[in-house]
């Protein structure tokens, strides 16, 4: 039950920083917001200050920033519709942005405690097919007569070899002990067709400065993987049953509390920039279909009509809430 609590109210939080993204730039903006709410159904919390209604709703599955005239039309001169467009576009990508810088900061927090994987050999797996050849401290450089820069890259190059060699021939791994380069011929194990050599990397100290390239590098290399996700649902490689909704995210943060705070705060950071990167794809109901209005707008200097606007973002809401809907069911099959 604690690590539950714990993970709705980091999912929350995550929610939390989104909408305020919103906020404080529509605040910045000069547009009127009628209420920030976080959770969503009916309300347990309420207090009136000033313009804005601040709420906290019953379900803990969502947010959200009203704004005066986003999603209908309104005469008030500080509407969202009123806006410049460039101040709209804005408003609408804080809350996206803030969910990526705050995942890149904490990537960064991560790696600069734990250090990152060198390219020398820590341990041996249980069973290892590497142990008798190669020594701790061994710094692999070379598999298959190809460079190893990363220790990420080892995996990828084990893969790509047996994809055009049989599974029982030897592989060529090079690597530098003392020193000296030496070259030795190993025959990789098979889990799930994946080759491994029964390694496990020697933890290497990163500086700030790295540690930071190092944690904004890891938020674009999680948006390409999403692109890819998106990719392999759309081609029937990956099922429906891939995705997760809230449930699975909250149960998934309550099995990663149990594994330390390191193990919790990368599970964090990676919901994060699946928040952002969702809500910049152009789909009626999430910000980047505002995005895309409002950047229409900026370059043409005319205004989507504002009747379709509001109905194709109400079918995009149902449509979005009934997948959310379906995820959420599945989830809660799932879990017993």
């Amino acid at each position: 039950m604690k690590s539950i609590i714990i993970s709705i109210i980091m999912f929350l939080f995550l929610i939390l920083i989104h909408e305020f993204g919103h906020f404080i730039v529509a605040k910045k903006s000069g547009i009127k917001v009628n209420e920030f709410a976080i959770g969503m159904g009916p309300k347990i919390f309420s207090k009136q200050k000033g313009e804005t209604l601040y709420s906290i709703n019953l379900l803990p599955i969502g947010g959200y920033c009203a704004m005066e005239g986003e999603d209908d039309t309104s005469d008030d001169e500080r509407s969202f519709d009123k806006a410049p467009a460039y101040k709209r576009f804005l408003t609408i990508l804080a809350g996206p942005l803030i969910n990526l810088i705050f995942a890149a900061f904490i990537f960064t927090f991560v790696v600069f405690n734990t250090g990152i994987a060198s390219n020398s050999i820590g341990g041996f797996t249980e069973n290892s097919p590497a142990k008798e050849s190669l020594e701790i401290n061994d710094e692999i450089i070379g598999i298959a007569g190809i460079k190893v820069n990363e220790f990420s890259d080892i995996s990828e190059i084990l893969t790509t070899y047996y994809k055009t060699n049989s599974k029982d021939k030897e592989v060529s791994v090079r690597v530098k002990r003392n020193g000296d380069i030496i070259e030795k011929k190993i025959n990789p194990k098979f889990e799930n067709d994946m080759p491994l050599l029964g390694i496990t990397p020697k933890p290497r100290d990163v500086s700030l400065i790295e540690a930071i390239g190092l944690g904004i590098k890891q938020v674009f290399q999680m948006i390409g993987m999403l692109f890819s996700i998106l990719k392999n649902l759309f081609t029937g490689k990956l099922s429906f049953n891939a995705l997760s909704g809230p449930v699975g995210v909250v149960k998934e943060m309550g099995r990663q509390v149990n594994l330390g705070l390191m193990n919790i705060l990368f599970f964090l950071a990676y919901i994060s920039v699946n928040l952002g990167f969702f809500n910049l794809l152009p789909i009626p109901a999430l910000d980047g279909s505002k995005l895309f209005t409002s950047l229409y707008e900026m370059i043409t200097k005319k205004k989507i009509n504002k009747k379709l606007e509001e109905r194709v973002t109400i079918v995009g809401f149902v449509l979005l809430l009934s997948l959310i809907l379906i995820v959420t069911i599945k989830d809660i099959i799932n879990l017993f």
